[in-house]
């Protein structure tokens, strides 16, 4: 089974995948979007304790164990069991999706764990370190073939990164650290960078092939003239800025030999401009595993597997509404002990189209905090999505219930910090940790989860923040919505997060 997804990954990393027909693809899209609530549902178990029989175990997810046990339970053993019993099966213990660890804070130790990888993954990057790699930045190109604005830069030790404005520039980096406290076994080391806090430097004046950039006049005309058609200027950070004989603009300034000696740049770099920005998100090119094409997610045993299939718990969860192959990935991990990439990873990569609504991604104000339904004969999940897998649509409810207990095992610490990372202001954070808490406690009535003593966290998704400025009293937070007229959100949306608060900025109309 490995084999075959390894294999559809490599397939899809050449190119060489099964490609469907565009027309084909948007009319299922949007079936999707217009069906979603039918679509996105689970089936009602009525009787959780009493046995499934035959025809009910051969709709379960296949490979599942008893803690601790290295036999998998066999289908006249499901057959057996009731749906409660099943639901508390687990996947084997090596799956590569799902580390097996009960979900709590595990995104601290990965990354220590991904930084020693990386150190042991060549001579040059014995000494590597992720602030400092991420401070200053070179430009390298253009990503034209990507869905959102972004380029492509190098940092100091030679590692590359991608750097990306818009409206998932919160939310994939919080969602991330999301997946990993839930027990995912991999996920790209994505960082939010505020104000100043990472220094771009543009192309040395000496280049002068076609596509280079040496000034922020030359790369923000790139951005706009791309398929992303987007406004880049006003992700500047505020300040004096330079502005060359013609009264383009050049960037905040020029490298140096002082700064040359200070930064330990490269001498090419003499004379070239460099920009700061109010935001953006950087995601490492991760040396310590080579990065293959999407994962299966209809196919090649997707169908099976439990974790793909209680996936959709997760991502109606967040909210995602782009969960297709491409935005998942198969790796092979460095074994430090051997210096071979032979551990297999399976992760969703992209997780930016979540918290929001149809369009934006991120809009707090447009992510509901109720989001199940109870249908005739089926759980429904409120969601427009536009890819549903194959797997989503074989989910029972013994597999929903397993999900839905590991995101009912996080507490509001673990949230707070995923999203502390994030670089939405406190207030924003706020709104999301409570929402997302209100949507977990819905989780617990149609999947019994109180028969695993699994109780309502409080939480309060209405809630309204008062702060006090010098004219007077000032609400970011109005019964759970954020106030578009609210003094502070309006001064956060000027001066750091151009994208919008209160009423986000989808990519697609930037």
């Amino acid at each position: 089974m490995r084999l075959q997804r390894l294999h559809y990954s490599l397939l899809a990393d050449m190119g060489n995948g099964k490609i469907e027909p565009r027309f084909k693809r948007l009319l299922k899209m949007a079936n999707n979007v217009v069906g979603g609530a039918a679509s996105m549902d689970v089936p009602k178990c009525s009787d959780p304790a009493r046995a499934l029989g035959e025809t009910a175990a051969a709709k379960e997810a296949a490979r599942l164990f008893r803690p601790g046990s290295s036999t998998p339970v066999t289908r006249s053993e499901l057959a057996a069991m009731s749906a409660l019993e099943v639901s508390r099966l687990q996947p084997i213990a090596d799956h590569p999706a799902l580390t097996g660890k009960e979900p709590g804070n595990h995104f601290a130790a990965f990354e220590k764990e991904q930084v020693a990888l990386i150190r042991a993954s060549s001579p040059k990057l014995a000494k590597f370190d992720l602030t400092y790699a991420r401070r200053i930045l070179f430009y390298d190109e253009l990503k034209g073939e990507a869905t959102s604005p972004k380029i492509t830069a190098k940092d100091r030790y030679g590692q590359t990164w991608k750097v990306k404005w818009g409206d998932e520039v919160h939310t994939d980096v919080a969602c991330s650290r999301l997946a990993i406290d839930l027990g995912a076994v991999f996920a790209d080391l994505k960082f939010y960078s505020g104000p100043g806090e990472t220094l771009l430097i543009l192309d040395p004046v000496t280049k002068t092939k076609e596509g280079s950039c040496r000034t922020w006049a030359e790369l923000s005309q790139a951005l706009l003239t791309s398929k992303f058609e987007f406004h880049a200027d006003r992700y500047l950070l505020d300040g004096q800025l330079v502005k060359g004989g013609n009264g383009q603009l050049v960037g905040h300034g020029t490298v140096d030999q002082a700064m040359i000696d200070r930064e330990s740049l490269d001498p090419k770099y003499l004379g070239a401009a460099w920009v700061k920005f109010k935001e953006c998100q950087l995601s490492l090119y991760n040396p310590a595993i080579k990065r293959l094409g999407g994962a299966a997610l209809s196919t090649a045993g997707a169908v099976e597997d439990r974790v793909a299939r209680g996936s959709i718990v997760f991502n109606a969860w967040i909210k995602n509404k782009d969960m297709k192959d491409d935005n998942s990935r198969v790796g092979l991990v460095l074994d430090p002990k051997t210096g071979k990439y032979d551990r297999m990873v399976e992760f969703q990569s992209d997780l930016g189209c979540t918290l929001g609504g149809l369009k934006p991604s991120g809009e707090l104000n447009s992510f509901e905090a109720s989001f199940v339904r109870s249908l005739v004969g089926t759980v429904g999940f409120a969601m427009k999505p536009l890819y549903v897998p194959s797997s989503w649509k074989a989910c029972t409810w013994a597999d929903a219930r397993w999900m839905a207990l590991r995101i009912a095992r996080l507490t509001r610490a673990d949230l707070e910090r995923a999203f502390n990372d994030c670089g939405w202001p406190s207030f924003a954070q706020r709104v999301a940790v409570e929402k997302l808490i209100a949507r977990r406690n819905e989780l617990i009535a149609p999947f019994r989860l109180d028969l695993d003593g699994v109780q309502p966290l409080p939480c309060d998704p209405v809630f309204t923040m008062q702060v006090n400025d010098a004219q007077g009293k000032d609400y970011p937070v109005l019964e759970g919505v954020i106030n578009a007229n609210s003094r502070a959100v309006r001064a956060l949306e000027a001066q750091v997060h151009p994208e919008g608060l209160a009423n986000v900025i989808s990519r697609k109309n930037d």
